[in-house]
């Protein structure tokens, strides 16, 4: 059985410590691996990430029958163990490959123009030299989703918004819960999304008491991004909500001076409902795709763990795994196995959460 006082009591100081300054560097090399699109150079701590959440989990496990990678599972999701996760992620798989396959050979798709800069009159040299800024301007964008996100029920005055190479929630109490995300000038609607899917986990934390007993802490993280989820997919991709942010969308971009971005409710709606079967990135993927995602990085970090694959080989296995699972063939290290903050923070186990969310 999960034994919180021990997992919280059996990791020396100098283990903490240890942690905390592999986290900080990891991060570090992991974002410059990133910009570079380098994972060889980001594996070497990569590396030590993995040894170290072993290391860890095998001090709080209190049945040597348990997995370390279960162990690490009970870190986000308590008493979840992998073969549980096998089981459901494999009906998942099992259902979702034929049916991608089948919604990819539809003849009738959405437009998804809406979500990209609007076609204009330019000429193809001018479309060429024009600046990142006159398509979709960041700060239109960060209104944009301050405005939205707030509507919805984020309190600033109980946090703020940043930007963030990935987006993240932090939570110091329910007085101070501050969210980040990330914008793109060449498509809007991620940035937005991303903004609500965080504000979602940030709504979950300011609604939490404020004693500092476990009843006023979040119960899970599949709990947790059920929330971030909900207000990301069911709220912000349905129909009466793109009734009511339709017209907040258009004026914003008018008023930044986004030429020709003229839509309607319908055809806003619709387009963020589309499939784009070329996405590589995660946290930008549809409902269709997503779980497909998240089940490629579960089975790379189990393997991992267990010791059946090589941090060297996580490109190459995400590679394939991606045009088996997806059909998309990964063009470099950004756009695939650098994308995702979680290993360089030692947040191994954390993945299955957003799909059992």
């Amino acid at each position: 059985k999960p034994n919180p006082t021990k997992k919280a009591t059996c990791i020396p100081s100098s283990l903490a410590a240890r942690k905390a300054e592999l986290e900080s560097s990891a991060y570090a090399a992991w974002v410059k691996a990133r910009e570079n699109d380098d994972f060889s150079s980001f594996a070497p701590s990569l590396k030590q990430c993995f040894d170290q959440a072993k290391e860890i989990a095998t001090l709080q496990r209190t049945d040597e029958n348990i997995s370390l990678y279960s162990q690490m599972l009970d870190e986000f999701e308590m008493g979840m163990k992998s073969s549980r996760i096998d089981e459901l992620f494999a009906q998942v798989q099992e259902a979702l490959v034929p049916l991608i396959s089948k919604v990819k050979s539809s003849t009738n798709p959405p437009d998804l123009s809406p979500l990209f800069p609007p076609k204009t009159n330019k000429t193809d040299e001018e479309e060429k030299n024009e600046t990142e800024e006159e398509s979709f301007p960041v700060e239109s964008q960060k209104h944009l989703s301050k405005t939205l996100v707030t509507t919805l029920g984020y309190d600033t005055t109980h946090g703020r918004i940043d930007t963030a190479v990935h987006p993240f929630t932090t939570s110091f109490s329910p007085y101070d819960v501050r969210i980040t995300s990330r914008f793109n000038t060449k498509e809007w609607f991620q940035g937005l999304m991303g903004t609500i899917h965080e504000g979602g986990h940030a709504m979950y934390e300011q609604s939490l008491g404020d004693s500092d007993t476990s009843l006023d802490t979040a119960l899970s993280m599949g709990v947790h991004e059920s929330q971030s989820l909900f207000w990301e997919r069911h709220i912000g991709k349905g129909r009466p909500f793109w009734k009511f942010a339709g017209s907040v969308v258009r004026d914003v971009f008018r008023e930044s001076g986004v030429e020709g971005f003229e839509y309607s409710d319908e055809e806003l709606y619709r387009a963020v409902n589309g499939v784009d079967f070329k996405n590589l990135i995660r946290v930008d993927a549809d409902e269709l795709t997503y779980p497909l995602h998240v089940i490629l990085r579960y089975g790379i970090e189990r393997d991992v763990v267990e010791g059946t694959l090589d941090v060297d080989d996580i490109p190459k296995r995400w590679n394939e795994d991606m045009k088996s699972l997806l059909d998309v063939d990964v063009p470099n290290d950004k756009e695939g196995s650098l994308q995702d903050i979680h290993w360089s923070c030692m947040a191994i186990g954390y993945f299955p959460t957003y799909l059992l969310g």
